[in-house]
């Protein structure tokens, strides 16, 4: 899976995902498309055809993340878990980030 967001006026190329167009088109790659009515921010989720239910639950815990609703059954490191597990980092790329987005909190 792939993630990406464009403020409003950003296209493929100023973000990074024109190259993923062609293979949308010819159905290699997934694309997800949402666009937050209260900040026009698109969210644009990739992913291989049998994945798709990354950027679904990506999607879902996104929207969950700006109604606050997340924030009531999982902690900011589950969240940065569960991202990098969707995304395919491996564990232990995940744990060394929310080491360092730690440290940058105290």
């Amino acid at each position: 899976m792939a993630l990406f967001a464009a403020e409003p006026g950003m296209d493929a190329e100023d973000i990074g995902d024109a190259h993923f167009k062609p293979f949308v088109d010819d159905g290699r790659i997934l694309k997800f498309s949402y666009i937050d009515p209260e900040t026009s921010i698109e969210e644009r989720r990739y992913c291989l055809p049998t994945e798709e239910w990354r950027c679904k639950l990506s999607q879902m815990i996104s929207r969950m993340c700006r109604n606050g609703a997340a924030f009531n059954v999982f902690t900011t490191n589950d969240l940065a878990r569960i991202e990098g597990t969707l995304l395919g980092y491996p564990k232990d790329s995940i744990e060394a980030f929310i080491a360092h987005a730690t440290a940058l909190k105290i």
